[in-house]
Formats: C-alpha cells, structure tokens, sequence
C-alpha cells in the first residue's frame, strides 16, 4: 500500500485500487452492524446528490446524505473508533476501523470534497470571498474548533483609524467544509459499498498496542 492506493496487475495492466478506512466506536451504527456482511448504506440512499448536501454532509453528518465518509487515513479512523456512544474502546468491547478497497465508479462513486466544493467557489471579484480574513491562527481554529475556538472567535484585526465593526474573521461555508475534509483526509463514497469491498476490519482498543508503545492515545 502506499498512500491510501493499491496496484494491482489485471491482465499485464496496472491498476489503482483506492484503499479507504472508517472508524466506528462503541454503540454507533456502523459498530453494531456488521458491514463485511450487509455492506454500507448511506443514511438516505435515495436522497439525490448536490453540493449543498455533500458540504452539510461533511460539516454535520447530515441525516438526509446519500454519502458515505470514509479517510485515506488508518489514524484519522483510529481516532474516531476510539470513542463511541458507548463510551470509549475496551479489550472488551473494541472499536472498529473497517478498510474497504475500491477498483472505479462502476458499482459506487468515490469523491474528492475538495473538487466538488471547488466547484462552488465564488469569482474573485465576486463576494463574499471563501478565504477568511482573520489572523494567521484563525485557521488554527477550523481544524481544532474545541481547543482552539478563541482563535475563531478573535476579533478581526482592521486598519487603524477604520470604522468597521468589531467582528470575528470571515468563515464561510466552503471553508469550514473544506478544513474538515482536510483535517479528516475525508473521501466520501456515494452510493452503497458492497459487502465484498470490505477488506478487513480491525478492533482497535484506548490502550495502543505493544508494538506501538504503551503510551495512552
């Protein structure tokens, strides 16, 4: 693997495999389903794709999505595997990082947020603008917004002597979106992933394993 990619070889060609993970905690849906058997379906698999839906999607989990989010990253899902509507990953009851591994478009469609949010962005010259304009740490903000909420909340620092009213930096819609896609490494899937894309699904527990040291997460 490298990346979050496979190569396979079909008939002297090679081929990419896209390799995605999902980390579910204890009690959440995806934990108390078994995925290698009934797959994944989306929340609301008949609700018809658009923007609008795939940037709520990725800011709120929106209940009416037919998206699926996945991460090219095992750690990014680790972390959300580790803690659950049951509380938190044990020996005995361990959450789940499941990996999936998907060839094309044909039977689910694999989408990048940051190419469909783009689509979305306003001209230049047009407003609001989607680049925020507060200080260098607001962006520090989006990625950590519990720990680093003063940080967005900060007042906008203006010209001397301006009469502007004192307000947080610009944040607008594509840019939220678009850092937690980022922060996340968040692929969406649209559509149902068969029961046969499931690779392998691996039981992940608060305490990390011996190889990886016996730190706590």
């Amino acid at each position: 693997m490298f990346y979050g990619a496979r190569l396979l070889c079909l008939n002297g060609e090679s081929n990419e495999m896209a390799v995605l993970y999902r980390g579910d905690g204890p009690g959440s849906h995806w934990h108390t389903h078994d995925a290698r058997v009934t797959g994944f379906i989306p929340k609301s698999p008949g609700a018809l794709p658009s923007n609008s839906r795939l940037m709520n999607h990725i800011a709120r989990a929106s209940v009416g999505s037919p998206y699926i989010s996945f991460s090219r990253s095992f750690g990014v899902a680790r972390t959300y595997a580790l803690l659950g509507p049951h509380g938190v990953a044990t020996h005995a009851n361990p959450g789940y990082v499941w990996e999936i591994e998907v060839a094309d478009d044909t039977v689910c469609r694999v989408l990048d947020p940051v190419i469909e949010i783009a689509k979305t962005l306003p001209s230049p010259h047009a407003g609001p603008p989607y680049q925020h304009d507060g200080g260098p740490g607001f962006l520090m903000g989006l990625v950590d917004p519990v720990k680093m909420k003063h940080l967005l909340d900060a007042p906008c620092v203006q010209p001397l002597g301006s009469a502007g009213t004192p307000r947080p930096g610009n944040l607008s819609l594509q840019r939220k979106r678009w850092f937690g896609h980022c922060r996340d490494a968040e692929v969406l899937v649209l559509g149902n992933v068969p029961a046969a894309f499931v690779r392998n699904r691996y039981d992940v527990t608060w305490h990390l394993t011996s190889r990886e040291g016996r730190r706590r997460w």
